[in-house]
């Protein structure tokens, strides 16, 4: 492993996504028979996610770790393998998805 990823803070985060991300499931499968409040919860947690995420590829952007670049060569390309353009800046990528959170996020408090 390491030293991006033997960091007790890089390690926090990680685990901090992990359930962040582990609640936006569960929720995401339930969706529909979901509270209005329920589902606001979930959309903030999706925020609350994107952006960890956002900032934590800037930290691996700025590192010069290898395996910290390496992360950053893997997202791009999980980026592109779900649909995004391979010439999408990743930032422009997660300020769309939450673009589109929120709008969605409205959608459901107009009911």
């Amino acid at each position: 492993m390491s030293d991006f990823f033997k960091s007790e803070m890089v390690r926090g985060d990680l685990q901090e996504m992990a359930e962040l991300q582990q609640f936006c499931m569960r929720s995401m499968y339930a969706f529909p028979v979901l509270s209005r409040e329920k589902q606001l919860e979930y959309f903030d947690t999706l925020l609350a996610l994107i952006e960890k995420q956002k900032v934590f590829y800037a930290r691996l952007c700025l590192s010069d770790d290898p395996e910290a670049q390496d992360m950053v060569q893997t997202m791009k390309e999980s980026a592109i393998l779900l649909g995004a353009d391979q010439s999408e800046d990743m930032y422009e990528l997660f300020n769309s998805l939450i673009g589109k959170v929120n709008n969605l996020k409205e959608q459901t408090l107009k009911g």
